[in-house]
Parts: structure tokens; C-alpha cells; sequence
């Protein structure tokens, strides 16, 4: 191949590329501009503005883009979509983009701004769904806000919305991570009384919270009750319960 034709092809490349880069900035940016304009008109309807919008192709590159342009003027606009998006099928939010929303909305800094939108969804009665709530949950559980997701789990059957295994897995999660063992096993006692039995990762997160704050006898207690509900210890309840005594 001549030089002349080399030279034409990596052109061409570096044009397709950026192409496809501008592309992608003018969608979300345009995704952007068109709700600042809907909004306008009907700032208590971002749920629905954003229905209107539908379909929109969603993955991790695109929602980062506009949580960030919504971060730097209006923080409880990108907070919506965010939890909107989270709750959108054929997508699911990843680590890395939970750990991206709470450095850019601050949430622990500014923890209250989840409570707002609980009362927010309350007053405007958006009609959410134990899906929607998990999302914020799972946003509790990564920014390190156990009291918080304590909070809108209560908040949950005021929606008429009753949590799942996973809704008090993330919240019991939370609870020992931050070392409140007291009311992360008062959590686990309450599932029972829903009807829901706790799963190996709501008795591994038990393990390993009693370990981590050395109550080793109530970590090793849990592995008869593990049994009777189905849940037979495997080697990572084994290894949290050696971990913690070691």
C-alpha cells in the first residue's frame, strides 16, 4: 500500500472517531437543552417529561454525561434523571456510576438532598415502584448513608409500596458497614413479619458486621439459623466468621 493511501485511511479513521465523538456530545447535550425547555413549562413533571422523551438509549457514557450537566446547575434535576434512568428497562446502573453520582450531587456532604426527593415524589404523588426505590437505596448503601436508607425504607409503605429481600438487604448492608449491628439485626427480625425471610447475603453481611465489630459469639450463632431457613453455609459465611476472628 502506498504511502499516499496509508495516510488516506488514518484520515479517514481520526474523522470517523471524532465523528462519532461529536455525535455522541451533541445527544446528550440535545438530550439536555430539550428537557431545560420541557421543564420550563413543567418543572414538577420530570418524570413524565422524561417518558415523553422515550426511547431513550441508555448506557453508562450517556448518563454520566448529563448527571454531570445537571450537577453543576441543578442538582436535584440530575438527581431525578438519575433515579429515572435507574429505573428504566434494558439498563442497569453500575458501581462506577453510583460512585460517580455521589461525588457529583455530593450526597454525603449533603445527605438530606435523598430526603427532599422522597417528599418531593410524595407531594407531586409520582407513582414509583419498589424498583425506584432501590435505586435510591443503592445510592444510600455506596455513599455511606445508613441512616438515611433507614429512613426511606420506612418511607416505602406510604408509597403502598412493600420492601423486598433486596430493599432490607441493601438497608442491613448499609447498617453494618457503618457498625449499627443493634438495628441492622432489628431489621432482619422485622422481615419476618412481611412474610420475607433473610438470604445468604443478609446472613454473610450479619457474619461479617458482628465480626467487624468484634460480637464474634452473635456471628457464630447465626449459622444454626442459617440452616432452618434454607440458607447452608458456604465458604464465604466461613471465611467472614475466620476473617473476623483472626
Amino acid at each position: 500500500m502506498s504511502l499516499f493511501s496509508l495516510t488516506r485511511l488514518f484520515s479517514f479513521s481520526i474523522k470517523s472517531k471524532t465523528s462519532k465523538i461529536s455525535t455522541l456530545h451533541f445527544a446528550t447535550t440535545s438530550l439536555g437543552e430539550k428537557l431545560d425547555a420541557h421543564l420550563q413549562n413543567s418543572p414538577n413533571n420530570v418524570e413524565k417529561t422524561l417518558n415523553s422523551l422515550a426511547p431513550i438509549k441508555l448506557d453508562t457514557k450517556y448518563v454520566n454525561d448529563i448527571i454531570h450537566r445537571w450537577s453543576l446547575n441543578n442538582l436535584q434535576l440530575g438527581l431525578r434523571f438519575f433515579i429515572w434512568a435507574g429505573d428504566q428497562p434494558n439498563y442497569k446502573h453500575n458501581l462506577y456510576i453510583y460512585n460517580k453520582a455521589c461525588s457529583l450531587f455530593k450526597i454525603k456532604q449533603n445527605p438530606q438532598v435523598i430526603l427532599d426527593l422522597i417528599a418531593t415524589y410524595k407531594v407531586e404523588k409520582y407513582v414509583v415502584c419498589v424498583n425506584t426505590f432501590k435505586v435510591v437505596l443503592r445510592l444510600c448503601k455506596v455513599g455511606g448513608l445508613a441512616d438515611e436508607a433507614l429512613m426511606v425504607l420506612k418511607k416505602m409503605p406510604e408509597f403502598n409500596i412493600r420492601p423486598d429481600t433486596t430493599a432490607y438487604n441493601l438497608v442491613i448492608r448499609s447498617l453494618c458497614e457503618k457498625g449499627d449491628m443493634d438495628m441492622a439485626k432489628q431489621l432482619m427480625g422485622e422481615m419476618g413479619l412481611i412474610d420475607l425471610y433473610p438470604d445468604m447475603i443478609t446472613y454473610v453481611s450479619m457474619i461479617k458486621g458482628f465480626c467487624d465489630v468484634g460480637r464474634l459469639e452473635e456471628a457464630y450463632a447465626l449459622f444454626p439459623v442459617m440452616s432452618v431457613h434454607g440458607c447452608y453455609p458456604n465458604v464465604v459465611a466461613y471465611s467472614a466468621l475466620l476473617d473476623g476472628g483472626l
